[in-house]
């Protein structure tokens, strides 16, 4: 339905992939190809609008999104009950802990200190006090613009794909890199003449959309297209 060949190609061959990933995103996902990937579609989306000061967070807050410099890191505990501790303070002088307990080597070895990051997360509070257990953490130097959206997709993972970094955020990164790559060798599949009867978008910018919507609406108008799309063709067949 693409360009011939291009979404064909071995996810293993994805900048950010290499033969390690491919093999765990083939076992647990089913995804062999580009293509495969640009099908892994978002199971929900979360609003990623509002930053919260730290302390305005409160137990019934679902998801939080922050941002601060990271003033302290630490190990503790022994063997199983090791954790990396990093502290964020935002810019109004409140404090909160980040924690980590598994991939602690990576983690402690890419967090600064001194740098300003993104933090997003879910809030755990132990003792009355807020904590964020695994955030996601990007540097605010090197948060992306391009696709920028303020709905920030949620993708399907296994504990082992999170092993290899594969988390809801490391998908997302490699479907970015797919659609930085290949989104203008995405290839119209309906007649114009329907597209203009039903007042649908693009394939292209609909696969652009159902990834990385900027609103409501354009998630609106993806889904709306790729529905009808699947099912003109379950009709054809």
């Amino acid at each position: 339905m693409e360009r011939k060949g291009f979404f064909d190609t071995p996810i293993e061959f994805l900048k950010g992939v290499g033969p390690s990933k491919a093999d765990v995103l083939k076992k647990e996902l089913n995804i062999h190809t580009y293509g495969d990937l640009l099908k892994h579609y978002p199971f929900r989306y979360i609003d990623r609008t509002r930053f919260y000061n730290i302390s305005d967070i409160t137990p019934d807050l679902q998801y939080i999104q922050l941002k601060g410099t990271i003033v302290e890191k630490q190990l503790i505990g022994e063997q199983r009950r090791k954790r990396l501790v990093a502290t964020l303070q935002d810019d109004r002088g409140s404090y909160i802990e980040l924690v980590w307990f598994q991939g602690i080597k990576f983690i402690e070895k890419h967090i600064a200190i001194g740098k300003e990051y993104i933090v997003f997360g879910k809030p755990n509070f132990f003792n009355s006090k807020a904590n964020l257990p695994h955030p996601d953490l990007e540097l605010v130097s090197e948060a992306k613009r391009e696709f920028q959206t303020a709905l920030q997709p949620v993708y399907s993972s296994t504990e082992k794909l999170k092993l290899f970094f594969l988390d809801s955020k490391g998908i997302m990164r490699l479907i970015y890199n797919l659609l930085e790559q290949g989104a203008n060798f995405i290839e119209e599949v309906l007649p114009v003449t329907l597209l203009d009867q039903y007042k649908l978008i693009s394939r292209r910018e609909a696969l652009i959309q159902i990834h990385f919507p900027k609103e409501s609406k354009q998630l609106q108008r993806a889904q709306a297209r790729l529905k009808f799309e699947e099912l003109f063709f379950v009709q054809l067949r």
